[in-house]
């Protein structure tokens, strides 16, 4: 028998004498194959350069070893976020470490939700994992009634075949909040995103905690984009008010950005009259006059989190691991008071 190399799985276990279905189960180190059985298949596989292919997975194991990241946005929102790159990068790298490859779905519209569920039932992808999911995401409850391993990140939600990773971002907010009261700020502002997302309303769940343990009466929460402009208008409005605030918790570096820039731009001292915060503790923070106070996420860590819970439960069709819980670091900086960990 002739066989060119590099051999595929099915050369490979004509020559052994077996199905292909035995040797997929070689080379997945999984039972059911003798000692002399295995290493005979072993040493064709070396012999005959067989490296697989993921066709030959698929038919034999019905897997794809691939795994799907599903981001709410178009592809260059995700390029642009201040932390979604990082995020998905750490994903791939604890995919490929483990095996698997890592394919990128993007969706704003309710159809492709039923493009993403048709490529796990087509063995396209072995399972999901879903940044930035919301409460009102149309895809969790379709991977929920298909009973699709999946995990999600920045939203805590379980059900039999799904868990989620998380960090500890809304008691970040009450530390930050916390500590600008204790430096005796009473007027406090949080400008925060929409709370439809979920992260948003963990930190403004943290905020509102401070502002309550406080018995804070001038205390208030604005949903705006999170973006440069918007906090600048943000500043600029708050500073019209009979009593502006005397502290700003921002969700986002780039909406401090703007508040930082209207600041200068009026006169406003920082942190003497006001005190400022911003959150994802990008470039900008370290490198801002005054320095800006912000969050910092584990995003690696959550990545290969993800990746690991979500293997468990590929691998394992009860598995039903336990969600994560990761902590989120203040940064603080010059731009908060000294009480605040300077």
């Amino acid at each position: 028998m002739t066989i060119k190399k590099p051999a595929n799985i099915r050369d490979i276990a004509a020559l052994a004498g077996v199905s292909a279905g035995t040797v997929s189960r070689v080379m997945n180190d999984k039972p059911g194959v003798g000692s002399e059985t295995r290493a005979h298949i072993a040493r064709l596989i070396t012999e005959y350069d067989f490296r697989g292919d993921s066709n030959a997975r698929q038919l034999s194991l019905g897997r794809s070893d691939s795994l799907g990241v599903v981001f709410p946005l178009q592809v260059s929102e995700v390029v642009m976020h201040p932390v979604y790159p990082e995020l998905l990068g750490s994903i791939s790298d604890a995919a490929l470490a483990s095996g698997y490859d890592v394919s990128l779905f993007t969706t704003t519209a309710e159809e492709r939700v039923e493009h993403i569920v048709d490529a796990f039932k087509r063995k396209r992808v072995d399972g999901l994992i879903l940044p930035a999911a919301s409460s009102d995401d149309a895809l969790i409850q379709r991977v929920v009634d298909e009973g699709i391993p999946t995990v999600l990140v920045g939203h805590r939600q379980e059900s039999a075949r799904m868990t989620w990773v998380d960090c500890t971002h809304d008691q970040a907010i009450f530390d930050i909040a916390t500590a600008m009261i204790g430096s005796g700020r009473t007027r406090l502002v949080l400008l925060n995103g929409p709370k439809r997302v979920s992260a948003y309303q963990l930190r403004s769940d943290g905020f509102w905690r401070a502002a309550n343990d406080a018995r804070l009466v001038d205390a208030q929460e604005i949903e705006l984009g999170m973006s440069y402009s918007s906090g600048l208008q943000a500043a600029g409005d708050l500073f019209t008010l009979p009593r502006p605030p005397d502290a700003i918790v921002c969700s986002a570096d780039s909406t401090a950005a703007g508040v930082l820039e209207e600041f200068k731009r009026a006169g406003i001292a920082i942190p003497m009259t006001a005190e400022v915060s911003g959150f994802d503790d990008t470039d900008f923070a370290s490198h801002s006059t005054p320095q800006l106070t912000s969050v910092r996420m584990p995003l690696r860590e959550t990545g290969a989190a993800a990746v690991s819970l979500l293997l468990n439960m590929i691998d394992d069709r009860t598995a039903h691991p336990a969600p994560r819980l990761l902590d989120a670091e203040v940064v603080w900086r010059a731009s908060t008071s000294p009480v605040g960990g300077v």
